[in-house]
């Protein structure tokens, strides 16, 4: 088909608490080893960190708000234009790019708050000697906090696995913390990884439903009963 392998950006890379592998060589091409690799426009790194990915996403939103500086200053145009049509489509979907899938640190949270909110001042050209609260900016903008929407997409991709036929591997992977749960192991020798248990998505998820994976995979079956359980109308429901 006159294709070819651009070995510039093939890479060989571990994900999780394995070493790294070595450097192969192929068709006289060295395919080296690498601890982060960029593929479909987000970072991953071998230490399944989310970090380095939400510094990278909040370095890519700000240089959008550079950007559209022109249109922020445009007098012309409401706040709920700029919001619906400049801000949520081109910043804030740059910020949270595959962000359904991250592990979040609260470091992590507060920093993708703290740009939204920051954010949201420069449109509304607050400076920080005005002394504006963030309750005050939210009830001028009327958006939704980062946390809210991340939990709401985290609750979009669960039911999405949950529902995926058993032969995919997504599926099967969610089924075996399923079966972790219920104390069932993936093999007679599996033994946890040594060191402090890392926060996995698993447990994100838990905690923005307030129950057990075992609980959300028999509702996810549920079609109606799932959206029902969506955390952003739980704790929208509760203020």
């Amino acid at each position: 088909m006159g294709l070819h392998c651009n070995w510039q950006k093939t890479k060989i890379q571990n994900v999780g608490a394995v070493p790294a592998p070595p450097s192969v060589q192929m068709e006289n091409q060295l395919v080296k080893s690498v601890t982060k690799f960029t593929y479909l426009g987000s970072d991953v790194v071998s230490g399944s960190s989310s970090t380095p990915e939400v510094h990278r996403r909040i370095g890519l939103a700000n240089s959008i708000v550079g950007q559209l500086d022109g249109v922020r200053r445009n007098r012309r145009l409401s706040l709920n234009t700029k919001l619906r049509l400049v801000y949520t489509p081109l910043v804030q979907s740059v910020l949270l790019h595959g962000s359904e899938t991250w592990t979040l640190t609260k470091a992590d949270t507060a920093r993708l708050q703290a740009f939204h909110m920051k954010a949201q001042r420069r449109i509304l050209n607050i400076k920080w000697y005005d002394f504006v609260t963030n309750d005050s900016v939210r009830s001028q903008t009327k958006l939704t906090d980062l946390p809210l929407i991340i939990a709401d997409r985290r609750h979009s991709l669960l039911g999405h696995v949950c529902c995926l036929p058993p032969d995919v591997p997504a599926h099967n992977i969610l089924q075996h913390c399923v079966d972790l749960s219920h104390g069932r192991c993936p093999a007679p020798d599996w033994k946890r990884p040594p060191g402090r248990p890392r926060n996995t998505w698993i447990q994100q998820v838990e905690e923005d439903h307030r129950c057990t994976i075992d609980s959300l995979w028999s509702s996810a079956q549920d079609h109606s009963l799932w959206r029902s359980q969506r955390p952003s109308l739980v704790k929208r429901s509760s203020q």
